[in-house]
């Protein structure tokens, strides 16, 4: 439905005057409420609320609509920051969907679903925009990653984030790794995704995985207090400066693309891997059942 309603609002936007825009913008937002992907603009600043119930968990439709809003705003040169959060109570990302996409899957899909997940890595690590993600709950493996793609990083207290791939059998890839290690450390960084280890609010914020914990009432005023930090600076020398020290990451993904993609499909295809995915998805549905 967002998708939709993005092609029906961007020719209006483009002819309507600077002062009507943020106004069209804020009632199309509501009439794509059910979207699993929100979007509201202010002052500039795109605010994108995940919204897949019951924890933005990424199946490749959702993937797809991730993909194609971060698109969207990338190409807005009225838009110069996002803010990146969850409507779910207690939950910003659990990753990857494990049932729909990871349970004995179809090959081609798969392939696609992971250059889905590849490509929401690349677009948010290699974006012009300020970004921030407003982790407001729990950000468990694909929602890390999709947290640590972003500039900066304000989490609330009594949360865990982290990977956890390697405790289900999944292979962590290096430009999830490096992601990662870039924000805590080598020998930190290691052990966390070798030992599928998580980290609390406040471990987050001492390691240099998240930039503060602030109560849950306030994260977003601090998101838009930040922003406005970051929008200070002109986009000129942030962005220019930003894709030249992350450049080395991008184009190596970007080289390693098509290799990373039939790598994951051939480990996910094994009978060992699929022993433990249906393991993890056991312990899901226990857990849903308390």
């Amino acid at each position: 439905m967002a998708t939709n309603i993005r092609h029906v609002i961007k020719p209006i936007l483009r002819f309507s005057p600077n002062s009507s825009r943020n106004r069209i913008t804020r009632i199309f937002a509501r009439y794509a409420s059910s979207s699993s992907v929100e979007v509201q603009t202010q002052d500039q600043v795109a605010t994108v609320v995940l919204n897949r119930k019951p924890v933005n968990s990424f199946t490749l439709e959702f993937l797809e609509e991730i993909n194609t809003t971060l698109s969207d705003l990338e190409n807005n040169r009225d838009i110069r920051g996002l803010i990146l959060t969850s409507s779910l109570p207690k939950v910003f990302s659990a990753g990857l969907d494990l049932i729909k996409e990871m349970h004995n899957p179809d090959p081609k899909r798969l392939a696609v679903f992971w250059r889905g997940f590849q490509e929401m890595w690349l677009q948010l690590y290699g974006s012009r925009l300020a970004t921030i993600a407003v982790v407001n709950g729990h950000a468990i493996a694909g929602g890390c990653v999709l947290a640590s793609a972003c500039d900066y990083r304000i989490m609330a207290p009594n949360y865990s984030l982290g990977l956890n791939e390697t405790v289900a059998g999944i292979a962590v890839p290096f430009w999830v790794s490096q992601t990662l290690t870039n924000l805590v450390g080598k020998r930190v960084g290691e052990r966390a995704t070798l030992l599928s280890e998580m980290f609390s609010s406040d471990a987050a914020l001492s390691s240099g995985l998240v930039d503060m914990v602030v109560a849950q009432e306030n994260l977003m005023a601090e998101a838009q207090k930040q922003m406005k930090r970051w929008l200070a600076i002109p986009d000129s020398g942030r962005s220019l400066t930003k894709h030249t020290i992350r450049r080395e990451m991008l184009e190596n993904m970007r080289d390693d693309r098509e290799e990373d993609i039939k790598d994951f499909v051939s480990y996910i295809m094994r009978e060992s891997t699929q022993k433990f995915v249906q393991i993890q998805i056991d312990n899901i549905k226990q857990k849903s059942k308390k």
